[in-house]
């Protein structure tokens, strides 16, 4: 049980990080396709299985999310480009591991149509980030349409949940309503959460199924997908890097660079025999 929360704690985090996707932390922690499937199947009749994993997990993600919205604010505020690079090792660590998984699942290796499909992805990540930011609304300004807004926004922001490299916090910059989510957060603002949180759920319902879907029939094509995605995210991390550059950034950055691409690496070793609880 305490792995799960743990796992839980670990992909609550990072959601709040533009550009760092919450459900390839679940893939680095060997998570995510238990995951998928719980989601998947939570409103049919089978739902009693996967409740007690969901519940405990869901616990962890909320632990780590809460906790996320003030230490990795502070962090990203105060030292940015430190804190994002760790991201980055992370996620360039993981790479490796997931092209052998794509790989093994084209059987015969990758084709043409595969890299293709990896192209596109991450074009799609990219296209995304240089989009962030350009509209915006305005919290104490809130008509109807804009709740029906927020319900939306949720929907489209779930997909982070369940696609490795999609960022849910950078869907939200980009759809302009980031900082009105963080904002309702910390002054409790019932009404924007409630609508932005019923649009994540439904999203998050609808969209596990699809991929489930997908994982069983079109494997090879959808973990060229997720390669895209992840690939893309490191463009989606390195675009969101600000703050004074100078010798003493650069080295604490390659420490913690370093400290990101040896966490993967450990986690990937041991994760089948030190979280087994799961």
């Amino acid at each position: 049980m305490l792995g799960i929360i743990v796992r839980g704690m670990a992909m609550g985090m990072t959601e709040v990080v533009p550009g760092v996707s919450g459900s390839t932390v679940a893939m680095i922690l060997g998570v995510y396709e238990r995951l998928i499937y719980s989601l998947s199947i939570v409103t049919t009749d089978r739902r009693n299985e996967v409740i007690p994993f969901l519940v405990t997990f869901g616990f962890g993600m909320i632990i780590g999310f809460a906790s996320a919205l003030y230490i990795i604010r502070y962090l990203l505020e105060n030292y940015n480009t430190p804190t994002l690079l760790f991201f980055l090792g992370i996620i360039v660590g993981f790479l490796p591991y997931l092209w052998e998984e794509a790989q093994q699942q084209a059987k015969a290796g990758l084709q043409t149509k595969h890299y293709i499909i990896i192209f596109i992805f991450i074009s799609i990540v990219i296209v995304g980030q240089l989009l962030s930011g350009i509209t915006s609304i305005e919290i104490n300004n809130l008509s109807i349409i804009n709740y029906a807004f927020l319900i939306v926004s949720g929907f489209i922001a779930s997909t982070a949940l369940v696609l490795p490299g999609i960022s849910g916090a950078l869907i939200f910059m980009i759809l302009g309503v980031y900082e009105v989510a963080t904002d309702s957060l910390f002054t409790l603002n019932l009404p924007v959460i409630l609508s932005i949180g019923a649009g994540v759920i439904i999203g998050v319902l609808l969209t596990s199924k699809l991929i489930r879907f997908l994982l069983a029939n079109y494997s090879a094509g959808t973990y060229s997908a997720m390669l895209g995605l992840v690939i893309g995210s490191i463009y989606a991390i390195s675009d969101n890097l600000s703050g004074p550059v100078n010798g003493q950034v650069i080295l604490i950055s390659l420490v913690t660079f370093a400290a990101g691409f040896v966490l993967v690496v450990f986690l990937k070793r041991y994760q089948n025999s030190r979280f087994d609880d799961i």
